[in-house]
């Protein structure tokens, strides 16, 4: 084994250790498993689920996410490559980005409990810890719902309140970021999961339409554009309607949307 295949495996192991530590001191949790979650999703970090005894004895399931340095170049590239196209479409850039495992493991904490204290469903933040090698821990309770990528058929109530708890949130100054198909659950509620990161000096119109144009395509693989046109106008005026269809030559550009071409032709024209 050559000396850095095995000073990998020591890492590793010291990881897998500070998370049984930390699950043990701050959960009470027992007979702990550590298991990576694939995901046909891009990431920005290290997807788990952490499974176990709880301290009452019953079974519990976590998720979790390890975020380290190189997620962060990954969120500098992507926001970098959006920024460039906005800048050669002589627009104001958008998109901001993290500067640490740390910064981003708290700002999606901190945000994603916003979004909890707003009554709109999401996974729980549990908290955030220090790893070794300067990687972060971002706990959450585990949730295993159907996602928009997958599921079969979806009603007229469940779009609405999707787009009412995207309202609600831009109601209260938090702009998302991050919408996308994967990041919707459904159950009996419809749950929203994640965040990105815009400036902060960002336009608020601006953050508000690239949020809008990404929920609405999300949607367009489940309705027909006037559905989704009919739903979302009782939340939002024409203006930022309009607004929302300078982004959709941008979004029709991310590998992490399936975009058919006439159901966003059909929007727009329904739009403008």
């Amino acid at each position: 084994m050559s000396p850095r295949v095995a000073e990998q495996k020591e890492n590793l192991r010291e990881v897998m250790r500070s998370i049984h530590l930390i699950m043990v001191e701050n959960f009470g949790a027992r007979d702990i498993k550590v298991i990576p979650v694939g995901d046909e999703g891009s990431r920005l970090s290290i997807p788990i689920k952490i499974t176990g005894v709880s301290a009452d004895g019953e079974p519990a399931r976590y998720f979790a996410k390890i975020i380290g340095s190189s997620d962060m170049m990954t969120e500098k590239t992507i926001q970098f490559m959006k920024n460039l196209y906005l800048h050669i479409e002589s627009r104001t850039p958008l998109f901001g980005f993290t500067h640490s495992a740390e910064e981003m493991a708290r700002y999606q904490f901190e945000t994603m409990t916003r979004i909890g204290e707003l009554g709109i469903p999401t996974a729980k933040p549990l908290g955030i810890f220090a790893l070794p090698g300067g990687l972060w821990l971002l706990l959450t309770e585990f949730l295993e719902f159907p996602k928009l990528t997958v599921v079969k058929e979806l009603n007229d109530e469940q779009l609405d309140e999707a787009v009412r708890s995207i309202h609600l949130l831009h109601a209260n100054g938090i702009f998302h970021g991050d919408i996308k198909p994967e990041n919707f659950l459904f159950k009996d509620r419809v749950f929203i999961l994640d965040v990105g990161n815009f400036h902060e000096d960002a336009p608020v119109r601006e953050k508000r339409a690239y949020d809008l144009s990404c929920l609405m395509i999300s949607f367009l693989e489940h309705f027909p554009p006037e559905k989704v046109l009919t739903i979302t106008a009782k939340y939002y005026p024409k203006r930022d309607l309009k607004k929302a269809t300078t982004y959709f030559e941008l979004i029709k550009l991310r590998p992490d949307f399936h975009v058919d071409e006439d159901m966003v032709k059909g929007l727009t024209t329904l739009i403008v």
